[in-house]
């Protein structure tokens, strides 16, 4: 893809994520000269350098580089290059992030001393780990690292200020996972099928295996499924049926798009997974109530590209010297292993 063509995709659809009723005329995009050097974009007035996409882009490639090793960049996934889809996420968190950035100052959101030690630790632990020729590669200064973590900082905090009024109180039986055993009898020829279900259904009936049918008879990739009520991977009838079902009960056949099931309950609560889906469920409520905050601040910003920077860069071949990676720093400065953020 077109390199100027991507950057504006991803500064206006990172904008634009998430918002109900607005349009691309709600925010300001300008395509313009005048910028500082090696100034990429601003959003508002806060500005992204060439040197902060790198850092982002080399520290997102370390895990791609252990599946495809040092030539990664040569690699496509999904028809596209893994070079592209790097630039595309390093675009998206930093458009994301110099837009969190603002809606702190709005909010008057100001990072703790305890915080800001914490970045300059993060931002010299980093820049240490730096080698003469990743420092030249990447063009980073210690004051612009430390401000990249500053802002990274930040967009945690109004994300968590955000979110600190969300209720996190969710009952068992809203949260309750089941697991179900299920014979599906695909819709390839309906007659045949609902005749076939009749069959089986009569044989569980008169006592037979619901292991040895599910062999025999079901046409699915799968056989035993764990959800919960919110789950979309089947009609709401059919979870409702699921979830009315006692322990070891059987189903009378449930006919769908897909075809016809036969469901035995296999449990109808599981602790754990329980546990776990309300965590999910948790943080789905904040980051809906979050998203609701952000896309409409958002919406009202004005983005400016550098379009002509952008087509010139290209990433040098080597790979980093550093075993640091910017995302792994901040998390074990701010929330070491074992201890978790306040």
């Amino acid at each position: 893809m077109n390199k100027r063509l991507l950057l504006s995709i991803i500064i206006i659809s990172i904008l634009l994520c998430g918002c109900s009723g607005s349009t691309a005329e709600d925010n300001q995009i300008v395509l313009t000269t005048g910028f500082e050097e090696g100034e990429l974009f601003y959003v508002g007035d806060k500005k992204c350098y060439i040197p902060e996409v790198k850092v982002y882009i080399r520290s997102l490639e370390d895990g791609y580089g252990q599946i495809y090793g040092d030539d990664i960049m040569e690699h496509t996934v999904g028809g596209i290059s893994v070079g592209d889809k790097l630039s595309s996420m390093a675009l998206s968190r930093l458009a994301e992030v110099k837009a969190l950035s603002l809606l702190a100052d709005e909010r008057d959101i100001v990072l703790s001393d305890k915080e800001a030690d914490k970045c300059s630790k993060a931002a010299d632990r980093y820049y240490e780990s730096l080698s003469n020729a990743d420092l030249k590669d990447l063009e980073i200064t210690p004051e612009l690292l430390l401000s990249m973590y500053e802002e990274y900082a930040l967009a945690f905090k109004v994300y968590d200020d955000i979110t600190k009024d969300v209720n996190p109180e969710i009952s068992d039986d809203e949260a309750r996972i089941i697991t179900i055993q299920r014979i599906l009898i695909k819709n390839t020829d309906p007659d045949e099928a609902r005749q076939k279900a009749n069959d089986v259904y009569t044989s569980i009936s008169e006592g037979a295996s619901f292991d040895s049918l599910v062999d025999e008879y079901n046409e699915a990739e799968e056989s035993k499924y764990a959800f919960g009520k919110e789950t979309d991977a089947f009609p709401k009838y059919f979870i409702d049926t699921c979830f009315d079902l006692s322990k070891g009960e059987v189903s009378s056949p449930i006919a769908t798009d897909e075809g016809i099931s036969i469901v035995k309950c296999i449990s109808t609560y599981d602790q754990d997974q329980t546990d776990a889906n309300k965590a999910r469920m948790v943080e789905k409520r904040k980051g809906d109530a979050f998203d609701r905050v952000y896309s409409s601040f958002a919406a009202g910003l004005s983005t400016n590209l550098n379009t002509d920077l952008w087509d010139e860069q290209e990433l040098p071949d080597r790979r980093p010297d550093t075993d640091e990676n910017f995302f792994d720093v901040y998390d074990e400065v701010f929330s070491p292993p074992g201890i978790s953020q306040p």
